[in-house]
């Protein structure tokens, strides 16, 4: 009997337009990430057009998904994606913010009110030997011009930033990066989120079933996870598969990030099997290669069935619970 597959895909199926022709045809972005509903994770996403210089914020809104923001942004002064330190060009990719920063830490005259720093490099541009750092969302005085363009980082203004602020959850808020938004019709951006969900599906089934060649078929031979290599993993999974006679695994709530290759998946994950049980937040990065997408790395938090993470001391055994 074929291994029952309990995969939330919400997020993936009730996306509204956010934008249309003259002829009202119904177009959406085409990578636009798909927001999830928990409260696990953030319900809002910054995304940057750096051909129009612009700056959206999108929430989920129930079942749909709608534009709150949308402000111009000043970018690097230099065009094309950031590949090495000091080209002052604006990084493309998925990233999230990491902390706020205010005078007198930094300067006014510089960088206005206040700053959000990224995660630049990220797991991707590190593979692909990007250097630099200080990547940020800032602000600047009235009287600086958004024309004059920037190190590298993301400007906007100081009344701007101002009403950002309450939209940013540390190190679970995302902003994405394009050099140019595309648009879909709504018959092809269905076709891009079903090939999404199909991927997901069939990592699923391979991982339940305890079919290990066609399951580590999912992962590129550079993947890593806390404490594991791909050999490594390997051998862990093998572990597995010989100790559970049953394996199912329900992920609820996928929050998936598209940005052209990459895809980086949160969800919430429950794993059952006939002698263990956990529950944690997953985290996938995959990558396009050869057509198809190959997951690069996994990280697996330990959680409550709410999706809010367990301190150290509420975790009973973290070995026993970690990367089943």
């Amino acid at each position: 009997m074929r291994p029952l597959i309990l995969i939330s895909f919400i997020s993936l199926l009730f996306i509204q337009p956010l934008n249309a022709t003259a002829d009202n045809l119904e177009v959406f972005p085409e990578n636009l990430l798909q927001i999830s509903a928990t409260q696990a994770f953030s319900k809002y996403v910054f995304v940057v057009d750096k051909s129009l210089r612009k700056l959206m914020v999108y929430e989920r809104d129930s079942d749909t998904i709608k534009k709150v923001e949308e402000m111009t942004a000043d970018i690097g002064k230099n065009n094309g994606k950031k590949e090495k330190q000091d080209d002052h060009k604006t990084p493309e990719g998925i990233y999230f913010f990491q902390e706020k920063k205010t005078n007198p830490e930094i300067p006014f005259n510089i960088y206005g009110k206040m700053a959000f720093t990224m995660d630049y490099p990220n797991l991707f541009d590190k593979k692909d030997g990007k250097t630099g750092y200080g990547i940020w969302l800032h602000s600047v005085p009235d009287d600086v011009p958004l024309t004059r363009g920037s190190r590298g980082c993301v400007v906007v203004r100081n009344d701007e930033i101002v009403k950002l602020e309450k939209y940013i959850s540390f190190k679970q808020t995302p902003i994405l990066i394009f050099d140019q938004i595309k648009y879909a019709t709504s018959e092809a951006h269905k076709k891009i989120r079903d090939e999404k969900a199909h991927f997901l599906k069939e990592w699923v089934q391979s991982w339940e079933s305890r079919d290990l060649s066609k399951y580590l078929s999912f992962y590129d031979d550079s993947f890593s996870a806390p404490g594991f290599n791909f050999k490594t993993w390997k051998r862990h999974k093998e572990k597995l598969n010989n100790r559970y006679s049953t394996i199912q695994i329900r992920l609820d709530q996928p929050f998936l990030l598209v940005h052209n290759d990459q895809m980086i998946v949160k969800t919430l994950q429950k794993y059952t099997s006939d002698k263990h049980t956990d529950y944690g937040i997953k985290v996938v990065y995959a990558r396009l290669k050869d057509g198809q997408y190959k997951i690069i790395r996994e990280e697996w938090t330990p959680a409550k069935e709410t999706g809010e993470s367990l301190t150290s001391s509420q975790v009973i055994n973290p070995d026993s619970t970690a990367n089943n």
